[in-house]
């Protein structure tokens, strides 16, 4: 599989076997888009956001992490999930819990299942849709999770802008 991605122009270029896809660029700030085709011909649609602080653990993850939210539709079927870039959430998170403040309001709490193919590093919402619905009512959120070995650990993020009508 080869992927050119272009810098010069506002367009993101990215080929896929013989097929190219061409989307908007996205700011390094703030939501990235991202549509990928599968070898079957099938769309993958995807919408990300760094958090805009950085959750420090220790060794052997020494070093700030990044929190990455992320919102994906594959087959008709929509995920929303976290993902750190170094850390392991809780081992055993099967119907763990993340304690999501949007704005200024009362925290909302949502369940969270670990990912099926055993990888500690993301969780997945079980109510994307209404997760979806609230972010984009929002200009700011801070998520509350639990990490294996740590207290909670909050991620902030400025949610204001999500494109998402898939």
């Amino acid at each position: 599989m080869r992927f050119l991605l272009s810098f010069i122009f506002p367009v993101c270029v990215v080929l896929v076997g013989n097929q190219s896809i061409q989307t908007p660029a996205a700011s390094p700030k703030g939501w990235q888009y991202e549509k990928t085709v599968d070898m079957s011909g099938a769309a993958l649609y995807k919408a990300t956001l760094a958090s805009e602080n950085s959750p420090q653990f220790p060794y052997p993850f020494g070093g700030g992490s990044v929190v990455m939210l992320a919102i994906r539709t594959r087959n008709g079927s929509t995920n929303a999930y976290l993902e750190v870039s170094k850390g392991l959430f809780n081992h055993g998170f099967q119907s763990g819990k993340a304690t999501i403040r949007f704005n200024a309001k009362p925290p909302v709490t949502y369940t969270l299942t670990a990912a099926a193919n055993g990888r500690a590093n993301i969780v997945f919402f079980d109510t994307e849709q209404r997760l979806i619905r609230q972010i984009k009512e929002s200009k700011t959120m801070i998520v509350q999770v639990a990490f294996a070995g740590q207290p909670l650990i909050e991620a902030r993020y400025k949610s204001a802008g999500l494109q998402w009508k898939q």
